[in-house]
């Protein structure tokens, strides 16, 4: 049998197309490498062709042996954790619809608080599914070009369809669909991984060009009208973590130690500068962060619990008067009359209806599925597939982190998502998104190559598989 009938009945075998490219090439390689060793006996090419394809074995079990090694995966126990905290917010918002008090809210508008919430798991979870279909190595080699391309697409949309409230445009609207342009920004923090991926090995000036990419997302709201410190504060951290991590896995050839210092330096920078900011302006925003800055010790001392303290003071009753397990009366009337209550701040309700245990079970799934995001990203071979992996765990965790903090009154109040549980549809299909790429990078594990960056050699460029 020739090498190219071999091969032909080999890659026959093996049904995904990606792996069968991969196989195929390793397969060949070998094949040839041991006709090499034959031809050094004294054989002609031809037939020492045909004896390494002979021992190769059958083509027929060989590849069905490979085609079971080198199948696309599905991390059930993942998937099986996410369909469940999903189900498991659908039946909290539909337990904040029927008990909280309807005072301020119909109960008709109850029940379409939940619908909206189902529908938004629903498109979250397609969305999921349509990213862990697409192959995460469509950034390779392109990540600059579509980290590009991406922030153009927002900053002009939103210049085009931005719904001016309150003088911020946080929306934007196509026809009869609206969509948040804070959470679209999130979907930049993974193209950034693969950047900073695709980056490797770039030598001089490597660090502004990072600085660059980095930066873009905060200089798009300013086009848009879509500026908000607290979301450029997040997009800045989880950008600043990934460089820590590249940094860590040696990819530029720089000092770690300037690179850690000088970042750190620049975020608490930025994070003093954005406070200076927030404070001279008189709004009812920065009233609100100047009074959490009193809750910490930190200037004048307002501890009423009207205006600016009012949301942090009733939380605090929230959770005073809720009990360990089950519904407190008291709690849920307090609760009803906070704004958000089925949105950033649904933990309070949580713990007014179910109970403290719920929702510290809820803060574990949470801080356990972003923890196990980026322990399944650690884990692969493939440098790019574990750092946007990362990025997307990193952004929940960030997320969970944040909402938790603020409902707590540890964070200045401001808006966030709990992933998944806050009702917002925006933010729960780029979280899904999220998740989404990390089932489709574990898919693909045992079948993407690493790539080395490439080097000058010989005054050529060289890109080795490794």
């Amino acid at each position: 049998m020739s090498l190219e009938e071999y091969m032909g009945a080999l890659k026959g075998q093996i049904r995904d197309k990606s792996a069968r490219i991969l196989v195929s090439d390793e397969i060949s390689a070998h094949i040839e490498e041991q006709a090499d060793a034959y031809r050094q006996t004294g054989m002609d090419r031809e037939e020492a062709l045909l004896k390494a394809v002979e021992e190769m074995g059958d083509p027929v079990s060989v590849g069905a042996d490979l085609d079971r090694i080198h199948r696309p995966h599905m991390e059930w126990r993942y998937l099986i954790f996410i369909m469940f905290i999903s189900i498991l917010s659908i039946v909290i918002q539909y337990l904040i619809a029927v008990n909280m008090d309807s005072r301020s809210i119909t109960g008709n508008a109850f029940l379409d608080i939940t619908r909206r919430h189902i529908i938004g798991i629903m498109a979250g979870i397609i969305a999921m599914f349509l990213v862990y279909r697409i192959d995460y190595t469509v950034l390779l080699g392109r990540s600059r070009l579509i980290g590009g391309i991406f922030m153009a697409i927002v900053t002009l949309v939103g210049i085009a369809f931005g719904i001016r409230i309150n003088g911020s445009s946080g929306l934007i609207r196509i026809g009869f669909a609206s969509f948040s342009l804070r959470a679209l920004m999130m979907l930049y923090i993974p193209v950034f991984a693969g950047i900073l991926y695709e980056l490797r090995g770039k030598g001089r000036w490597v660090m502004a060009r990072i600085v660059f990419w980095m930066i873009l997302p905060v200089i798009s709201p300013f086009f848009t009208g879509n500026l908000s410190i607290p979301s450029a504060l997040f997009i800045l951290l989880a950008e600043t973590v990934l460089i820590f991590i590249a940094v860590h896995k040696n990819w530029y050839n720089i000092d770690k130690k300037i690179v850690y210092g000088g970042f750190s330096a620049v975020f608490a920078t930025l994070i003093m500068a954005g406070t200076a900011f927030i404070l001279r302006l008189n709004t009812y925003q920065s009233a609100r962060f100047a009074n959490w800055l009193s809750n910490l010790g930190i200037g004048s001392d307002i501890t009423d619990d009207t205006g600016v303290n009012y949301i942090n003071a009733q939380l605090g009753k929230v959770f005073t008067h809720s009990a360990i397990i089950g519904k407190s009366d008291e709690a849920v009337r307090i609760m009803s009359d906070i704004p958000g209550y089925w949105a950033d701040l649904v933990m309070g309700s949580m713990a007014a209806i179910c109970g403290l245990a719920m929702v510290a079970g809820i803060i574990i799934c949470m801080l356990a599925l972003a923890t196990y995001m980026i322990i399944i990203s650690a884990r692969q071979k493939n440098n790019l597939g574990y750092i946007t992996g990362c990025a997307c765990g990193i952004v929940v965790a960030l997320q969970s982190i944040s909402n938790i903090l603020i409902v707590f009154g540890l964070l200045p109040m401001t808006g966030s998502t709990l992933p998944i549980f806050t009702s917002s549809i925006s933010y729960g299909i780029v979280d899904y998104a999220m998740i989404g790429m990390v089932l489709s990078i574990y898919r693909y594990k045992d079948i993407r190559r690493d790539y080395a960056p490439k080097n000058i050699h010989n005054g050529k460029n060289q890109e080795i598989a490794t």
